[in-house]
Formats: C-alpha cells, sequence, structure tokens
C-alpha cells in the first residue's frame, strides 16, 4: 500500500498526501505507516479511498498555452545592436523572444 498510489483522489478530497503520511490540510494526521509494514487509518473517507470502493473521479490536466515568440534585434551585454556577419549563414542581428502574455485588469 502506497499512499502516493492514491494521491490524485487524496488530494481532491482535500487531504494532503505524503510518502508516509496522510494529513488534513491543517496537519492532522489521518493515516500513516507502523513499523510493521501496514497502515493504520483513523478516517473513514480515507479509508474508503485506500481500500479502493471509492473510484476517484478524474482530474482535469492543464494545458498550457503555446509560448509566443516574436523577432527582435539582437542586443550585446552592453545594450548595442549586434550587426550580421555576412560570412556566416545565420544572421545574428536577429533573435527570437518569448512574449509575456498580457493579463486584464479587474
Amino acid at each position: 500500500m502506497k499512499f502516493l498510489y492514491h494521491s490524485a483522489a487524496l488530494e481532491a478530497a482535500g487531504f494532503k498526501v505524503t510518502v508516509d503520511n496522510v494529513t488534513t490540510q491543517l496537519g492532522d494526521v489521518l493515516a500513516a505507516f507502523d513499523p510493521y509494514g501496514s497502515y493504520w487509518c483513523v478516517d473513514p473517507a480515507v479509508q474508503e479511498i485506500l481500500s479502493g470502493t471509492v473510484v476517484p473521479e478524474a482530474v482535469p490536466k492543464t494545458v498550457s498555452e503555446p509560448i509566443v515568440v516574436e523577432k527582435v534585434r539582437a542586443r550585446t551585454d552592453a545594450g548595442h545592436f549586434v550587426k550580421d556577419d555576412p560570412a556566416t549563414e545565420k544572421n545574428e542581428a536577429w533573435t527570437t523572444k518569448a512574449v509575456k502574455k498580457l493579463k486584464k485588469k479587474k
């Protein structure tokens, strides 16, 4: 029995999960391992999740938005523009920069 195996269901129910125990948000220990390898539990809701009688709901994954980049002039450490070296294929005068998404103010 590993608490981390059931961590999605336990965290969805509002509990904190570590390798060794399950606690409330305030830190009260609800389930833990004893020295003999088995576990003890004082909360029936945690016991139902650990025993497998409660099927955990699917936890939605966060979808990250694509990163928007724009082409900007390259600069040196001093802030001066970098000129292009015609002997190379790459254009050193331009580089790409990630654009920060602006949040609307309420």
